[in-house]
Order: C-alpha cells, then structure tokens, then sequence
C-alpha cells in the first residue's frame, strides 16, 4: 500500500469535509435562526415595555434574547441599551467572567475586576496569550513544518500531526480565546463609556 497517497488522500478529505460544513452552517443555518431571533426580539421587546408583564417572564425574555442564564436581566437590559447592542451582548457573554456582577437597580456601568483593571495587566495578558497562541500552532502544525528537515515521509507525517494537532492545538485556541476575550473586554469597556444611549424599560 502506498502510504504516500493515502496519507494525501486522507488530509485532502479532512480539509474539504471541513469547508464544506462551515460552508452549509453559515449559508444556511445561520439564516434561519437570524429570522427567528429577529421575531423574538421584536415580540418580546415590544411587549417588555408593559407594566403587566409578569418578572419572571422579563427574566426569562432577556436570557433567550442572549441565549444564556448565566447572566441576570439587569445585565442584559443594560448592553441592549449600548450602541451595537448585538455585539456588545455577544462581548458581554463571552467576557462577562472579566468584569465585577451588576447589581444595582437602575444607574448601571460595567467595571472590570481588579486583576483586569489597569491597562497594562491587560497588555501583558495579550501579549502573554499572543506568544501561547504562537508557539502552540506551530508545535501543533511542527511535524508538516520540519517534514522537509527532518526526513518525515508523508505517513510519519500523519501520524504526528494525529497526535500534535489535537493536543497543541486544543492550547492554541484556548490562547487565542483568551487574547480576544479581552481584546472584546475592552471594546465593550470603552463603548459604554463613549456610546450609551437608553435603557429599555
């Protein structure tokens, strides 16, 4: 058996499998379930104004408008009053473990707690992360990378990345996810401060 083309073979089909699903995930369930958020929204923004409305039901509103119960109602009425409501909700939740809980009633604002607090213990989380995220694709993508240097035929090739990919590469996008999360903190930071408009009520 030819390991070269096998080997060929089986990246080449990895490769095409994968393009393929994000392809079919952004074209077409991505439509769908943008109509159905839109006609949520609107039906319960619409109605989150009337003072007959039950609490429990505005919580559980503004946890389906975000699509998480692991932020509070207050929180999420306060980001759907910010400009680029959309963006600054999918910031919140994916950087909320940055910043301290909101809990007063009305006269909100978003501090992030102290380990994030000054700019440079964010800077040098950045850079930190930056490097990780460096180090760990290329130790991940190493064994195609140095395959000309080392001598690796293209089924020793396969069977280090098998094991490098996975591994280092589950490190990189944890890197990764790390630096945007606070990259997204701090946007979300300086757009409450620059372009708060109204609170829903």
């Amino acid at each position: 058996m030819d390991w070269d083309t096998v080997a060929r073979f089986l990246l080449g089909f990895a490769a095409i499998v994968t393009a393929w699903k994000t392809f079919f995930d952004v074209s077409s369930g991505n439509k769908i379930n943008l109509r159905e958020e839109y006609n949520f929204a609107k039906g319960f923004l619409n109605d989150s104004g009337k003072e007959t409305l039950h609490p429990y039901v505005l919580s559980k509103g503004y946890q389906a408008i975000a699509g998480t119960i692991a932020v509070k109602s207050n929180e999420i009425e306060y980001i759907l009053s910010l400009k680029d409501s959309v963006q600054c909700l999918r910031d919140f939740i994916f950087s909320k473990q940055m910043f301290e809980r909101l809990e007063v009633e009305r006269d909100f604002k978003l501090f992030f707690k102290k380990k994030y607090k000054t700019k440079f213990s964010r800077v040098w989380r950045k850079s930190f992360y930056s490097i990780c995220y460096v180090i760990m694709s290329f130790l991940a993508l190493s064994p195609m990378v140095l395959s000309s240097i080392l001598g690796f035929s293209s089924s020793e090739v396969l069977l280090k990345v098998m094991f490098t990919l996975p591994f280092f590469g589950l490190y990189a996008w944890l890197s990764m996810k790390a630096c945007v999360k606070i990259g997204r903190a701090e946007y979300l930071f300086n757009n409450q401060s620059q372009f708060a408009s109204r609170v829903l009520l």
